[in-house]
This record gives structure tokens, sequence and C-alpha cells, in this order.
């Protein structure tokens, strides 16, 4: 089973996924993990912005953010989307076009 960890940017504290709507997409979020061969995925709370959620693939940190909404108000339909384009994010990166996304 993938585990999903929800930290903070600024000082690396682990913090709970508490909404009620959030359970659907970690289900999601898991269910695409195990398809795409991933273990564990982190979501880091951007230390000035706490809306977004940069993501971090594996060992792979990404230059690639979901909206806190996402998880909170229960947008499933959309998370297998973002993660497709943060796995895209994490392949531009390994090739070294990551430079040119910043």
């Amino acid at each position: 089973m993938t585990d999903i960890l929800f930290r903070n940017e600024s000082d690396g504290s682990a913090f709970e996924m508490t909404q009620p709507k959030a359970a659907r997409v970690l289900g999601d979020v898991r269910a695409w993990a195990a398809t795409n061969g991933f273990e564990h995925i982190t979501f880091w709370r951007d230390a000035e912005d706490a809306s977004k959620y940069w993501v971090q693939l594996g060992e792979d940190r990404l230059h690639y953010w979901i909206h806190e909404t996402t998880f909170s108000e229960g947008h499933h339909e959309n998370v297998e989307m973002q993660l497709d384009y943060a796995r895209g994010a994490q392949r531009r990166a390994s090739a070294g076009y990551d430079k040119f996304d910043k």
C-alpha cells in the first residue's frame, strides 16, 4: 500500500489531512500510485502560500503543485490528471529539462 504523507515545507513537520472530503481523493491517489509504481507520495505545504501543496513522487520532489481545495473540497475527478502532469514534470527533470519549468 502506498504511503501518502503531508508535510510543512517551512519545518518539515508532518500533518494529517483531516478534511472529510479528502478520503475519496486520497483513495484515488493511492490507486494512481499503485498503478504507476510509487510506494510513497508526499505533498509539501508551501511556506508562503498554504493553498499550494508541492508534489513529491517517490524520492523526486517536483516543481509542480496541487491546490489545497483538491483535498478540502474533494475534487477526486481531477487528481489523477494532476498526478499524471506531476509524473510528466518528474520525467522532464530526469531528462534535464526541469530548469525550463521554473
